[in-house]
Order: structure tokens, then sequence, then C-alpha cells
């Protein structure tokens, strides 16, 4: 099924463009593998269940395996996830909680009878909806691919999701044929997980891509009160006029080279530049495990373990089955599972200079304000270098509530505040960036370079420690944001009336300054224990503990660690004599550890080994430049970025970050800051890597070193969101667009795929043991 059907109001929509030749056979990956786009709007954001759940069935190939029996399926929730790719907490998407892989397991059964009878696809689905087992039930029945005069072919998908009470707690169906396409939804549990009850109806037509209209209500219940939000749209050609049903219109430009259209990017492949085929890392794979002697599917990964939703995670020591696929078949290798509740990672130390990251957005805690223009002590600013007027620049902050962190404007109202380099002298300026190896930043201003601009800044690439590393150390010291178990069971478990700051040792939280007291750590294997001189892991996994303290949902990560006092030392105490030790030095040093324990997947170790001990070893993502090209017409399409070099990761196929973004309103495409109160901020890429190789230069390229040499991939957009650009309201009405409401469809059209006396009734769930044939859409045999 092609996700052109399953973005509804603005599925007609898709705009394309033109593809330039390239080096690679024109058979190669490189050239075959499809690209998707869907166009984010107002009336797509009240319909992301519904495309959420379709693009996870695209995911599951039914049209590739046709009458080859029921089969397992891994499907990554995440890629599928258009709320998530947008949400406004990725402002501040710092790593693994960004990337992090989140694996639903499938049986699919797809058969077609004969050439002209349709193709009927039966599905179950386990998925963790917000803490409750779903199964969900799907059925599809599909006559007729999309086509220029038909969009959204012919095809009728009904769903069930069902938890433990038996009740259909989604129900829902799609239905498309002779260019319309009706939608209905209705979810007790409120569609985004917010509680009480929603209610989705939406009818659309259209004669291809080149005009239609249509009407979606959402209808919203909790505690006892209910708010509709309507939407009537209309377009042509050239334009989307949209109405909310109380007289507030929008009008959007459709021509895709318009300078105010905005593409967003999910996800990017890599491609070997001489063969164009996929560049691929051995990131993960599946595995097979049983608990009270039932089976059950799971993904061991960089990042941990998934398990499909409701299956009680493996312990460590359990024996498990690693799939191997080769040969157009799967096989299976016995090993032992090996987990614990914490992970550590080592950042090695890579170098530029102050003038190679201009424009480059930094993330930077400042403790004391004293000497700058910044409006607020003890907060983490967006910085960055401006080679022109050779100072730092700071245009927003990151503001922290019950929600998470998000990006803000600076408190004062200021658009910026310029800040002398001085001002970091003394330790130097030490931060995060998304476009530096997603990692810490360390610019050596305590010893500037004369010129200015030719000041050393270091950042990192990173790598999993595992157990049997050879170079694992045998201590590590801390100086700020030191946990302990201790400190992280009474933070997790305080009561109201003895509140406790933060789960770190309580004279390290947030301590930048010089210390003459390092905290010291030893390792059991890759695990951090002590810091207290206790010997217990410093762990703490509790879910629900988690879901109180929202700042760290994705889990508590300790400040630098190093192997050597050496690698701290930071001076000597005037007073004492003693030897000081700071993190910003640590921040610096050629090698840093950092311990991250917490309730997700990404916060927690594990791995597989064999029977002689050895440990399967994943591939850490790797870091690739981008040298963003020149803009092509005034600020567009580059921005502020035109010209700069960015240092981008690379985690395996489709899974390429470091762009940065801002956000806009889903209303009106317009920026607005991601903490607005309005609830309406969509989080978006600042600008695409272009899918052009043929452009002199070449500009769809990233680049690798390693050992001296230089490797060249090629880059390609794999899916993305179009946020098209605002017009005046007067071009879509002179324009002889108007607005009126259709008919929608009712629950009288709902059906049930898990009720044996329906017409769509799956069947009884097949029990299949095999290994997943599909993963995230590639069928593995």
């Amino acid at each position: 099924m092609s996700n052109r059907i399953l973005t509804a109001a603005a599925a007609a929509l898709v705009l394309s463009s033109p593809i330039a030749g390239a080096a690679p056979p024109a058979g190669s990956p490189y050239f075959t593998d499809p690209q998707q786009s869907q166009v984010q709007d107002a009336t797509s954001q009240s319909i992301g269940q519904v495309n959420m759940i379709t693009c996870i069935m695209s995911s599951m190939r039914p049209d590739a395996l046709v009458n080859k029996g029921p089969y397992n399926a891994l499907i990554d929730q995440n890629v599928c996830n258009a709320a998530k790719q947008s949400s406004a907490s990725n402002a501040d998407s710092s790593g693994s909680s960004a990337q992090a892989p989140n694996y639903m397991a499938a049986v699919v059964n797809s058969t077609r009878a004969s050439n002209s009878d349709p193709m009927i696809v039966s599905a179950w689905l386990s998925l963790n909806q917000q803490g409750t087992l779903v199964t969900i039930y799907a059925h599809i029945s599909a006559t007729e691919a999309p086509s220029e005069s038909d969009p959204y072919g012919a095809f009728r998908l009904d769903y069930c999701g069902k938890s433990s009470s038996g009740a259909c707690v989604i129900n829902g169906f799609i239905q498309a044929g002779n260019g319309t396409l009706s939608h209905y939804e209705a979810d007790e549990g409120g569609g985004s997980g917010g509680g009480g009850s929603q209610i989705t109806a939406l009818a659309l037509s259209s004669v291809g891509t080149s005009s239609g209209g249509g009407s979606v209500d959402v209808t919203q219940s909790q505690n006892g009160q209910s708010q509709t939000q309507s939407f009537n749209f209309a377009y042509d050609s050239s334009y989307y006029y949209r109405e909310d049903g109380s007289n507030s219109f929008e009008c959007f430009s459709r021509d895709a080279s318009d300078p105010a259209t905005v593409f967003s990017v999910g996800q990017y492949g890599l491609y070997d530049a001489s063969s164009g085929e996929e560049v691929t890392l051995n990131s993960g794979f599946p595995i097979q495990y049983s608990v009270a002697n039932q089976s059950y599917q799971g993904y061991v990964g960089y990042y941990g373990l998934s398990t499909q939703a409701g299956a009680p995670a493996p312990a460590s020591g359990t024996l498990v089955k690693k799939v191997d696929y080769q040969n157009g078949g799967a096989s299976t290798a016995s090993y032992t599972l090996v987990t614990h509740g914490g992970v550590l990672a080592r950042f090695t130390r890579q170098t530029t200079t102050l003038k190679l990251i201009d424009r480059i957005q930094l993330q930077v805690f400042v403790n004391d304000v004293t000497g700058s223009s910044l409006p607020d002590a003890n907060t983490s600013y967006l910085i960055s270098w401006s080679e022109a007027s050779q100072q730092f620049i700071a245009t927003g902050e990151m503001q922290c509530g019950s929600n998470g962190c998000q990006t803000g404007p600076l408190s004062n109202g200021a658009a910026s505040v310029a800040i002398e380099p001085s001002f970091w002298s003394s330790g130097g300026l030490q931060g995060w960036s998304q476009s530096l190896g997603g990692g810490s930043v360390f610019v050596a201003l305590n010893a500037p370079a004369t010129p200015l601009d030719a000041t050393p800044v270091t950042y990192y690439t990173q790598d999993l420690v595992y157990p049997d590393d050879p170079n694992l150390p045998a201590a590590l010291y801390c100086v700020a944001n030191c946990p302990t178990a201790a400190t992280l069971q009474s933070y997790f478990t305080q009561s109201s009336g003895s509140p406790v700051a933060s789960p770190f040792l309580s004279a390290t939280f947030n301590a930048w300054l010089p210390t003459t007291s390092p905290i010291a750590y030893a390792l059991s294997g890759n695990v951090l224990t002590g810091g207290d001189g206790s010997s217990t892991p410093a762990l703490y996994t509790s879910s629900a503990a988690y879901q109180q303290y929202p700042q760290y949902q994705n889990g508590v990560s300790s400040g630098h660690l190093v192997a050597s006092l050496a690698d701290a030392a930071c001076g000597t105490d005037p007073n004492t004599a003693m030897p000081q030790y700071c993190d910003w030095t640590m921040a610096a040093a050629a090698v840093y550890y950092q311990w991250q324990t917490g309730p997700n997947n990404w916060n927690q170790f594990t791995a597989i080994k064999d029977s002689s001990g050895a440990f399967a070893h994943f591939d850490a993502p790797f870091n690739v430049t981008f040298n963003v090209p020149a803009n092509t017409s005034g600020n567009f399409p580059y921005g502020n970025y035109a010209g700069t070099t960015m240092i981008l990761q690379y985690g395996g196929f489709g899974n390429l970050w470091g762009i940065p973004g801002s956000c806009v309103s889903s209303l009106t495409n317009q920026p607005i800051a991601c903490n607005d109160p309005s609830g309406t901020a969509l989080y978006v890429a600042a600008f695409e890597v272009p899918y052009d190789p043929s452009a002199t230069p070449q500009r769809g390229v990233v680049t690798m070193s390693s050992g001296g040499s230089t490797t060249t991939y090629l880059v390609k957009w794999l899916n993305r969101q179009i946020l098209l650009a605002q017009k005046p309201v007067s071009t879509c009405t002179n324009a002889g667009l108007s607005t009126s409401s259709a008919a929608l469809p009712s629950a009288s059209g709902l059906a049930d795929p898990s009720d044996p006396s329906s017409a769509v009734y799956n069947g009884v769930e097949p029990t299949v043991s095999s290994a997943p044939r599909v993963i995230q859409g590639q069928v593995m045999y």
C-alpha cells in the first residue's frame, strides 16, 4: 500500500520535483529506494493516529508477501509517528532518546485469490499505548493502486484496538475509491494519550491531484466537557484554502519551489558513491526468547532491548536465539543475554577551530551571568559564534516545565544578545551541539589563540563500552552531576514534605566551579559503582517514578567522567594549596566517559554473548561532515546556515541526524517559540540535505575521514513532511476557492475485524514462531 494514500486530508497535496542523474547505476538503491512526502497541516494533525496505523501497515509489506503464508514483522513505531517527528520536544533532543528505535511486533497474512480479486490483509499488532497493552486487529481489502486520476486508489481498512477489557478502545475505518476518501475513528483514549475520548470524522473528494475539498471534525470529551474542532478545506493546482469552522481562514501555496515552503526530513539514507548501495551498520538484530514456555520476539541493538508489547522482558542470563539472515532464509544461534540498568559511553576527542563552527548552534549552561547581558543565571542558552562580529550570539534559552524542556525566547524579550568571548576566559566555553557530533563541545577560550577564530574547539565521537572492553579503566572520577544509588533513590522517592533538589550528590549538582573533592567511582565490568564509599551500582530504572519528574523522562546522565585526575586538574586552591578539579577541564580531555541510567531501553545496557563469553558488539553511530551549500535566492533554502560545516551522525540506514531546527505554528506554518502556550508548535528542520548529486559542486553528499583517508557518501531523503507557504487569504479567494461542509461519515460504518460475526473478520490469529520476515519495511527472506 502506498503511503501516498495515508495522509487523508492532505494526501492530495503531495509535491514532487525532478530527480537529477548521478554516478551510481540507474538501477541501484540510490535511485530506486522510494521517497515519501506528507503535507503537514492542522487537518493532518487531527488524524495522526490513522496515519500512524496505515504507515505501519505499509511497513509490514503485505504487498511483497502475498500468498506466502502468515509471517512475523517488526515495525519501528517512531518512523511512522509523524507527531513525534514534529514534536516541539525535539528542540531538546540530545541523543539516544531521539534516535532509539521502538519496535512493535505483528503477525500478518496477505492473500489474493486471483489477479482479478482484491488483496486481503489480516494483521494482528501488539503495541503499548500509554502503558496499556493494546492489540490492533486490522483488515484491508485493496483493489486498485493510486493513480493520477484516482490519487487514493480503491481500498478499505477496518481496525479495532482491544485492551484487556475486550472492548474496542480504538475503532475506525478508512475507505477510498472514485476520487474520494472517508475516515471515522472513535478512540476512548483521547487519540494522543491525553485521557478522555476522541471522535474523528473526515470526508475528502478530489479530481486527480489538481482540485478537491473536504471537511474534518474532531470532538474531544474529558471530565464531562466536550469540545469540537472543525475544518473545511479546498484546493486547486496552485493553492490550499482552509477554514476552521469559525470564520478563520488560511491560504497556502502548493508550489514546491516557493522559497517559503518548508521541507522537514524525518529520514535520510546514505549510499555508496560508486555503487549506489545502501550504507548499513551492524546496529542490531532480532532475537527470540521464551518465558514460561511462551515464545516472544525482540530486537537487541546499540540502543538496548526492544520487545513486543506486553511481553515480559527476558532477565539477564536468559538463553536467547540470535536471528541471522542469509541465503534467502533465516537461521538462529544460541546466546546468553546480558542486561543491567545503566549504560557507560566513551567519548573520543576530535578538533576543529572557532572559525569553522561559525553560526553552529550550541546549548551552553551559564551559572553566573555577571559580566554579560544574559538575563538569567543557572540557565541553558542557545548560543552560536559569529565570525562576522567576532562575538557569541545568544538567541534563546531552554525552559523546563511539566512537559519537559523546550526552546523558548530570551526572557528579557530581546531577539538576541551579544557576548564577548572574554566572558569565558576563566574556564573556557562548555556546551553541547546537535550539529557537532551530538555530544559535548569545548571552546578553549581560557587559552585563546591568535587570531581569536583559530581557538581550538573540541567535539567527540561516541561508542558503547562493553564488559569485555580491554581499555576499561579501574576507576572513574566526577566533579559535576555525580549520581549514586542512594541519591537516585532519595530523589525519585522523595515526599512533598522533604524535597530533594536533584538525583546527584548535592555538592556536585550543577557544580561548575573548581573543587578540591572529586568523586571516585569503581567499575564492575561496565557498571558504575560507588561514588559514596559503597560498592552499590548507580542504577535506578522505575518507570513510574520517572514519570513524576518530566525533566528526567529521558533518564539521568552524569557529568563528565575521566579515568585520571590529571584530566580534571585545573589549578591549586589559593587557601589550602590543594589541587583543584573542574568539569570544564574534563570536557576537553582526550577521552571522557558518561554514565546514564533510566527507565528506557537506551538508558540500559543490553548485549548477548556466545558460549565462549565473547560479546556481539554493535556499531556505534559515526560522524560525517556536511558542507552546507550557499543559498540560491536571498536567504533560501539554507538560511543562516548556508556555507557552514556541520558534523552529523549516521546511526544506520534512515537515521542521519544533527541538522538543527526550530518551531512553527501548525495553524499558520509561521515561526513561533517551541514552548508557545497555544500548544500548536511543530518542530521542523532548518533545511533539507538536497538529493541532487549531479550539481556542481555536488551538494547531496557527506564525507567521513578516518586514518588519513576520506570517504564520500551520497545522501537521499526518504521521508519528509511538507509545510506549505502561507499566502494572503485574498490570494485563494481571488483564485475562486471556497469552502463548504462535506457530509461526514458516522459510527454506523464501523466494523470489528476481531468479531467472528463481522464481514471483515480476520479469523483466529495464527501462531507464527519463525523469525521476522519483515523489519521496518525490509523483506528479509
